[in-house]
């Protein structure tokens, strides 16, 4: 399952029609159900949607190693140096959503 965690509701209907489209089990979830995502084979979080201390947590656990492989994110607010350590962290990154971000790496 591919989980989709973003507050932007246009967002989440183009990654459910990416999805659709592209034969993909994904499901868009909310940060109220952020638990549930989580369990996902591959977890997309759409960062410019997030409250700032959720994204800062992101990067601390980033920083502790606490992060599972099948992590995707996309964001156009990025900076050089967070791309850089997500990417470092084995993490997928982009400027916007597109049908590769929500495609799981083996998938690819």
């Amino acid at each position: 399952m591919i989980a989709y965690l973003s507050h932007d509701q246009v967002n989440s209907s183009l990654a459910r029609r990416i999805g659709h489209r592209l034969g993909l089990d994904l499901i868009a979830f909310t940060l109220k159900d952020a638990d549930q995502a989580v369990a996902a084979d591959l977890l997309v979080l759409d960062l410019d949607s997030l409250p700032s201390d959720t994204r800062s947590k992101l990067f601390l656990r980033i920083g502790r190693g606490e992060l599972r492989s099948g992590l995707a994110v996309h964001s156009y607010q990025m900076s050089a140096s967070e791309t850089r350590t997500l990417q470092a962290a084995g993490i997928r990154v982009a400027r916007r959503l597109t049908a590769p971000v929500l495609v799981p790496a083996r998938s690819r």
